[in-house]
């Protein structure tokens, strides 16, 4: 059996630096006579998720317990890959400058969702807490923004776009988290 190695090699900016820029540039275009519409996505799971699997399910498997960052109080605004895509296909009709945050309504805790995340990967429920030095040797940089406390809401996408999440229910289906990546040195390239 092949042993995976999680632990993140190369020197990456912060995942949240690049955000207001662009932010920036989005509304200014906008203001030019653009069309642009920004959509700030949750922390999606569903399908194939990399940043679940890759950094919570392969790694507990292996380790026979699912890391959790500190005490995990902390909430993690989910959404589904399924109900951003229809975020996004609404967002076409959107006035120009328009900004939409793409989450489900569902806040669970980061523990919370380590347990749901255990139970479906079949470890019986076994969570491990890291710290967030930890997590950032084994994350990189991303392990900041998973250890953010965040709660969001659909509000607007729904008022404005009459967006309505299908998917907004956690803890997820086995399968609908716990697809197992072809190769995780591959993921971990194409996250930023």
């Amino acid at each position: 059996m092949r042993r995976r190695s999680y632990t993140w090699r190369r020197p990456r900016p912060a995942p949240r630096t690049w955000r207001k820029p662009v932010e920036e540039a989005v509304h200014r275009r906008a203001r030019q006579g653009g069309r642009p519409v920004l959509v700030q996505p949750g922390l999606s799971y569903g399908g194939e998720n990399r940043l679940i699997d890759l950094f919570y399910v392969s790694p507990g498997k292996d380790a026979g317990a699912v890391p959790c960052i500190g005490t995990g109080e902390n909430h993690w605004p989910l959404v589904h890959i399924d109900d951003i895509a229809e975020l996004y296909v609404a967002a076409l009709k959107a006035a120009p400058g328009a900004v939409y945050v793409g989450v489900g309504g569902v806040n669970p805790t980061a523990k919370d969702c380590a347990l749901d995340l255990s139970r479906a990967a079949g470890i019986d429920g076994k969570v491990v807490s890291i710290s967030l030095e930890q997590a950032r040797e084994r994350m990189g940089p991303i392990a900041d923004t998973f250890a953010l406390d965040q709660q969001f809401t659909p509000a607007r996408a729904r008022a404005e776009l009459g967006w309505v999440p299908t998917w907004n229910w956690w803890p997820p289906e086995p399968a609908s988290v716990c697809k197992p990546s072809a190769d995780p040195v591959m993921h971990q390239s194409e996250l930023m």
